[in-house]
């Protein structure tokens, strides 16, 4: 950890100097909170989500993205607690491209996300999200039961 602090606290000092943008891989979301402007959330290859950091961390829209989040360790959490988990397994990446990918590990899934590619759309000024169940009209909630709607 001491040494990711460090190379963390190198980036920032060489991004300020240099005045450039920074682009980050991880799955590390503490990383990603301390680091970024924004995010883009990626599933299979796919963007699902992308916002600026403050938008995505206070109103995620993607089920991945609320799954990633919900997997973070919580500071208030004993060391006992289970960390929790996304179900399932990742799809086979060369079958791909022909539904939502993250379909099978979702639980907000409908008939609709198993046959047709959900397209990332602009939900919210400068917030795009790739699933059939969040658009500008409607809204998915955050542990709402599945009536698998169309």
């Amino acid at each position: 950890m001491t040494v990711q602090a460090q190379v963390l606290e190198l980036l920032k000092d060489l991004q300020k100097k240099l005045n450039t943008a920074i682009l980050l891989i991880t799955h590390n979301l503490g990383v990603v909170w301390d680091m970024c402007d924004t995010v883009m959330v990626m599933y299979a290859g796919n963007t699902v989500e992308y916002a600026d950091t403050v938008a995505l961390y206070q109103t995620p829209l993607h089920p991945y993205t609320w799954g990633l989040l919900d997997s973070m360790p919580k500071l208030s959490s004993s060391s006992k607690d289970a960390l929790k988990t996304i179900p399932g397994t990742p799809p086979d990446l060369r079958l791909t491209g022909y539904c939502c990918n993250f379909y099978n590990r979702c639980p907000y899934a409908t008939e609709k996300c198993r046959h047709e590619v959900p397209p990332l759309l602009e939900v919210e000024p400068g917030h795009f999200v790739a699933c059939h169940r969040q658009t500008a009209e409607t809204r998915l909630t955050r542990g709402e039961v599945n009536h698998n709607e169309d």
